[in-house]
Parts: structure tokens; sequence; C-alpha cells
């Protein structure tokens, strides 16, 4: 039987709530999926994890990392993802999988994206096929993002267009910059038409040769992100922290190498 105790009873609505009842939630659960992403509020100008082609096809580093998330500590609810990167000259080739299993709802993306460089102008599309399955309910949806980025020594900036098939589509705007080698600060605006806009601020600083501290906030919902990278050689882990104002902490990590 479903419903033993009261405990499970109210445990049982809250999963189901925040799957299946609030949009902005689902729509959390299912982009924002590495610890760079969360630690950053999405802004991944100061990313380099292919973990994060997920959100960005411009991200313009080669690696591999693999990725758990537990959104709002609800230990029923995990997020695992693979993702790899590589370059095919002119091309940049990113290709992954993002994959939320549930008793009661099943959800993975699988995506891939190109782009490529010019100058200090990078482009670039990724196609998702998204799959989901409610009770004996099954369906699959292609999606699309697409991006355009400026980046010299100091200076950046990024247009990106997210979801862009669904009602979830959202347009976000971004810039950068780089103080020194050692630390960088960014900011964005997003704009969903069926929800409020957003603003995010985030840094990346490195505190010693093999560690870095990405923190950020965003204004919609009111959350803050913070993480702590630990580099040895080409091998990074990370773990990344999220609040929320109405939910538990979210927890992230990231286990990744560099080529």
């Amino acid at each position: 039987m479903w419903f033993k105790t009261g405990k499970q009873y109210i445990h049982i609505l809250s999963v189901t709530f925040i799957l299946f009842c609030s949009n902005p939630f689902l729509f959390s659960l299912t982009t924002e999926n590495s610890a760079s992403a969360n630690a950053l509020s999405g802004i991944t100008m100061l990313s380099a994890s292919p973990a994060d082609y997920t959100l960005s096809p411009v991200i313009g580093e080669s690696g591999i990392c693999f990725s758990w998330h537990q959104p709002f500590g609800i230990s029923d609810i995990n997020v695992y993802g693979l993702h790899s990167a590589f370059l095919v000259k002119p091309l940049i080739v990113a290709t992954g999988i993002d994959y939320l299993a549930h008793s009661d709802y099943r959800w993975q993306n699988e995506y891939l994206a190109l782009s490529t460089s010019f100058s200090f102008f990078r482009i670039g599309a990724t196609q998702h096929l998204i799959y989901e399955k409610i009770a004996d309910q099954s369906w699959y949806t292609w999606d699309n993002d697409f991006a355009l980025s400026f980046q010299n020594k100091r200076f950046g900036s990024e247009i990106r267009c997210n979801n862009i098939r669904t009602e979830e589509r959202t347009f976000t705007l971004s810039a950068n910059f780089n103080a020194n080698e050692n630390s960088s600060f960014a900011t964005s605006y997003s704009f969903r038409p069926k929800e409020k806009d957003s603003y995010s601020l985030a840094t990346s600083l490195a505190i010693a040769k093999p560690l870095i501290i990405q923190s950020s906030w965003q204004s919609e919902p009111a959350r803050f992100g913070l993480g702590l990278k630990v580099l040895i050689g080409k091998v990074n882990l990370m773990y990344a922290v999220r609040t929320h104002t109405e939910l538990d902490l979210t927890h992230i990590v990231d286990l990744g190498s560099a080529w």
C-alpha cells in the first residue's frame, strides 16, 4: 500500500508536488545538474566543465565528466550525468546524458552539441532528445539550444536560448570580467515568457593552485550557490550546494578530467 504512515504520505505529496505541479522546480531539476552549474547559478561563462554543455553549446572545453545531483535533499530523487567533449577541427563535439529515476517519474536528456570559433567569437547549437515516463505513459520530445559568445582576455559576453521548442524556453544574456588569472566575475539576466525574470551574479576564485571556489546568487527564486573544486593534474573533483527559499539544500558532485 502507498500511504502507510503520515510521514510517508507527506513525503510522497512533496515529491509529487515538486515533480508534477511546479514548473520552475521541475525546470531546475532537469537543467542545472552539474556542480559548476549550481555553484554558478547557470552562468556557464565561468565554467570549464564538459557537464555544462547540457546548458550551453559554447563552453569551449574538452574532457569527460560524471555528475551526481540530489535536488532539494530528497533522497528518492537522484540525477546522474555522463558528459564528454572532444575536438574535431574545426568543431568541438559534445555529447552526453542526464538521467533521473524515480518510482513515479523517469526523465532522461540525451544531447549532441556542436560549436566552432572564429577570432574571439564562438557559436554553437545543441540537439536534445528528452524521454519522460509517468506510470505507464511515456513520450519523447525534441528540443534545441543556441548560443553565441565573445571572449577576450578580460571581457566576455554570451547570448543563449535554451529549450526553444517548449514552454520553458529561456533567453539569457551574460557578461563576465576576468580581473586576473585567479579571479573572474559574471552576471546574467534570464527571461522566460511564462515565469518571472531572473538576475544572477557569480564569482570564480582560485585561492590556491589546486583549489577553486565558485559562488553565486540569483533573484528568482532567491538562491545561493557555493562550490569547491580540487584540481589534481588533469583530474578535477567538485562538490557544490545550493539553497532554496522553501526547500532543503541541493547537493551535487562532479568528477571529471580534461584533455
